[in-house]
């Protein structure tokens, strides 16, 4: 979903063009399409972009409606980008405009010609013109429930005359919406552990035809198979497809030295390497103990903020807080001190027993956890074992 930098466009030469569009009345030149763009190489542009493209050519208007703009210079950007309170908003940019960005980025670009009485264009139209407005073009974005294509399916729903029919859209059946996402982070892992450390359990419902309309590639598919009912008569809402920019941008591959998977393999290799010693010559090694449980805790910490105190419905609940839990902090300097109290062998053993219950249930739990983590996890198993068993 392609989230570009805000787009300066509030000129006389874009704000007259709308209302031009609008007045068209005499007869039905007006094309409007869907574009698709392909995933790019950075992580904004991860997951592809959608918009909606409008063509009057006796008037040399050719537009791109596009919701997935934001404002860098926006005060507190990070802080309203982590609690979901960054608002988005509905740009407008000239075609060639749009175009020469995808180009520049090698992603193809895919149009989708709809085929729509002159009556629900015009209300299209009038829609996206009053989305347009100073008053209602920002939006809080949600990265699955409210984003570039969710919002124009949306339109399309709501603000033409004919009846729309998703329930035909032969998509990718049984798919959750985690499973959706892990298709287009296969070749990033880092990215892959990252997203799937934030979001929690509700991405793992199974996602019907109509919900899975939120990645531009299925409002693609969807639309393909869609149909619409006017005047009594079906026919499809995609007359015609056109090939704009055919070639697609493809991720290098992660070396298999820097995967997650390897470091943190390599993390707990270490860690069992250090813990054997610590059993054979009477060394505690703390600086590894307040490492690895202090960093858990502080991840935990960042969970339960995402999961509580703010808006993204997709990061709650989130069952990574059972092995990242952020009780150990502010036990730190009780756990790991040299005349340590008498119930911490018991912490330790208690919390071995709870984290190798969670490592069993890892394939089975009702959410997906990043498989990238687990040998840390196993570090966080012979730590705690270790601890349990020395004096």
């Amino acid at each position: 979903m392609r989230h570009l930098f805000i787009l300066l466009f509030f000129s006389f030469i874009l704000i007259i063009p709308i209302s031009q569009v609008q007045a068209q009345h005499a007869k039905d030149e007006t094309k409007i399409s869907i574009l698709t763009c392909s995933p790019g190489l950075e992580l904004y542009s991860l997951f592809g972009h959608s918009a909606i493209r409008v063509q009057e050519p006796s008037k040399k208007l050719d537009l791109v409606f596009n919701y997935g703009i934001f404002n860098f210079n926006t005060p507190n950007f990070y802080p309203k980008f982590v609690r979901g309170k960054l608002k988005y908003n509905l740009g407008i940019s000239t075609y060639k405009r749009f175009i020469r960005n995808y180009q520049y980025n090698e992603q193809s670009v895919v149009e989708q010609e709809l085929d729509l009485s002159f009556e629900s264009k015009q209300k299209l139209l009038k829609a996206l013109e009053k989305n347009y407005r100073p008053e209602n073009r920002y939006y809080y974005y949600d990265f699955i429930f409210k984003n570039c294509s969710t919002l124009i399916r949306d339109i399309l729903e709501k603000d033409i005359v004919t009846q729309i029919q998703y329930e035909n859209a032969d998509l990718t059946s049984n798919l959750s919406f985690r499973d959706m996402l892990n298709m287009y982070m296969k070749e990033t892992p880092w990215i892959y552990t990252g997203i799937n450390l934030a979001l929690g359990q509700r991405v793992d419902n199974k996602a019907t035809n109509y919900q899975k309309m939120f990645l531009p590639d299925f409002l693609k598919s969807g639309f393909d198979k869609t149909l619409v009912n006017e005047n009594g008569k079906t026919h499809k809402l995609v007359s015609k497809e056109n090939v704009i920019l055919s070639k697609k941008a493809k991720q290098k591959p992660t070396a298999w030295y820097l995967h997650p998977l390897f470091i943190f393999g390599f993390i707990a290799f270490i860690g069992l390497l250090l813990t054997l010693s610590s059993f054979k010559n009477k060394k505690r090694f703390v600086l590894l103990d307040i490492l690895v449980f202090g960093s858990t805790s502080l991840l935990g910490f960042v969970l339960l903020f995402l999961w509580f105190f703010t808006d993204h419905l997709a990061m709650r609940p989130n069952l990574n807080i059972l092995w990242a839990l952020p009780i150990h902090l502010p036990l730190i300097p009780i756990l790991f001190r040299k005349n340590r109290p008498t119930w911490v062998k018991s912490y330790f053993k208690y919390h071995s027993i709870f984290i190798l219950l969670v490592l069993a249930a890892w394939p089975i739990l009702p959410q997906s956890l990043p498989y990238t983590l687990l040998p840390f996890v196993v570090l966080i198993f012979i730590r705690s074992v270790f601890n349990a068993t020395r004096s």
